[in-house]
């Protein structure tokens, strides 16, 4: 009852103010920053969804974008990676970045982005979206924080612990200049500060990770100092969280348990996200078959086995949903350049046709225009067998393929060691079937498919800004 009576007067207030002045974008911007993260659900939802409306009305595009994030890591945090996606990709619908938005907005929508792709494991696009923004985020502490500590994530999960370790000092030191000059800026926001002392936790965590205990317990006890003085439960779950990792090595069992039990109060009720839930749940596995309590290890262990389930369910639907996306782009991309094609064709036959008119006008020959590129009736039923063979998963597939593309598989061969199914793969590519297809026709799922690409990419060489499809496309030219 309180919460919904706080929640019409926030409602009121906004409505009010927004009437009875002009609201500063900057003002707006404030407002959503300082609603509070780490507990957000879906009444903040509304408050901001409300705040954008404004800030649409008043042509604010920079605080429409910072709604928008917002909403987009509200819904991560809270596990619903698709609509944290479909808030993202509001973004890119609207048009709202442009060469004019603030940097600080097109900051947080590359590392949500980047955020969101790290989760369904697609690092590589993770990197991308990093390195886009990083050279304008130098000098910047705040941002240059918050960029190595996001490295620092995906590295360690790369298992390349020393770029990961080296990334998570950056971020101390950097988080710790941002503090130093907090009360000199101009904005100020205690969210921003809060989320500054993480790194701290973080870094303790990856001397953990090394074996470096000694390290670990000064940057874990300075953890600990600095949650005494936030409240809030970001900052008091991550330090719970790699407190409980370090007192576990050092086999102080019952203050672990306590720290894990801090953290799962914190998970259950506000951070309903798959890696949240998984930390916590894992290493209360670990504690209790350490502590010789079966029980509570097996009880955790089927909890641990729920929540895996239900990520991979989401996560398998956005996978979908991205590749059918990337199909369609591709499509459209393939669309114009074929209708560019075909306008150049009719361009060259149109003055060749006007050409030979004038020449040979007056000695009254006929002229026959032959259509260019004429494919054999043989070729196309060829063709045909070829993809009926593909959609089969036959056996045969690549010896009539090699039949339909004679010189393919010999290239690939040169170009790289590759085995027969991975020269069918590639032939799969060549005849541009999408990721979704080739899932189906080889009885696989669109992940594998994926990182049977990546795993291509990386034998034959083929460079991150070039399109698989066109490489193999220009492979036969």
């Amino acid at each position: 009852m309180i919460t919904k009576f706080l929640s019409c007067l926030f409602f009121f207030s906004l409505f009010f103010y927004s009437f009875s002045q002009q609201p500063t974008e900057q003002s707006l911007k404030n407002i959503i920053f300082d609603i509070g993260f780490s507990t957000a659900g879906s009444n903040e939802i509304k408050k901001i969804d409300r705040i954008i409306s404004i800030c649409h009305r008043e042509n604010y595009k920079d605080c429409e974008v910072f709604g928008y994030l917002k909403i987009a890591n509200i819904y991560n945090k809270n596990n619903d990676i698709k609509k944290a996606f479909y808030y993202t990709d509001l973004v890119e619908k609207k048009k709202l970045i442009t060469s004019d938005t603030d940097f600080e907005a097109v900051f947080y929508f590359h590392t949500i982005r980047s955020l969101l792709h790290q989760k369904l494991g697609e690092r590589i696009k993770a990197l991308k979206l990093l390195d886009e923004v990083a050279v304008r985020a130098k000098g910047k502490p705040y941002f240059e924080y918050l960029l190595e500590w996001q490295y620092a994530g995906i590295y360690n999960e790369m298992n390349e612990k020393d770029k990961a370790l080296e990334a998570y000092k950056k971020a101390y030191l950097e988080s710790k200049k941002y503090r130093e000059n907090y009360h000199s800026e101009s904005e100020k926001s205690k969210n921003k500060l809060a989320n500054s002392y993480k790194p701290t936790a973080y870094l303790s965590g990856m001397y953990l990770e090394m074996g470096k205990m000694d390290s670990a317990r000064i940057y874990i006890e300075e953890a600990l100092r600095n949650g005494k003085k936030i409240d809030e439960k970001g900052i008091q779950y991550i330090t719970s969280i790699y407190a409980a990792k370090y007192y576990f090595k050092a086999n102080d069992l019952i203050k672990a348990q306590h720290h894990l039990w801090i953290c799962k109060s914190i998970a259950v009720h506000y951070y309903k996200s798959e890696n949240y839930q998984k930390a916590v749940i894992g290493d209360l596995i670990n504690l209790y078959e350490k502590m010789g309590e079966k029980d509570s290890a097996d009880y955790y262990s089927r909890q641990l086995l729920t929540v895996q389930s239900i990520n991979d369910a989401q996560n398998k639907v956005q996978r979908d949903l991205l590749d059918e996306k990337q199909a369609a782009e591709e499509r459209g991309k393939t669309e114009e350049k074929n209708k560019l094609i075909y306008l150049c064709v009719a361009l060259l036959l149109s003055m060749a046709f006007i050409v030979l008119y004038f020449f040979y006008f007056k000695k009254r020959k006929s002229i026959n225009v032959v259509p260019t590129e004429i494919v054999p009736v043989r070729n196309n039923d060829l063709f045909e067998q070829v993809t009926t063979l593909a959609k089969e998963n036959s056996p045969e597939f690549l010896t009539r393929f090699n039949d339909y593309c004679p010189g393919f598989s010999e290239k690939l061969v040169k170009a790289a060691d590759l085995k027969n199914s991975e020269i069918a793969f590639c032939a799969f590519l060549y005849l541009n079937f999408s990721t979704k297809d080739i899932a189906a026709y080889t009885y696989t799922s669109v992940r594998t498919v994926q990182t049977k690409k990546y795993r291509l990419r990386k034998k034959l060489n083929i460079p991150n800004e070039t399109d698989t499809y066109i490489w193999f496309r220009d492979l036969m030219k």
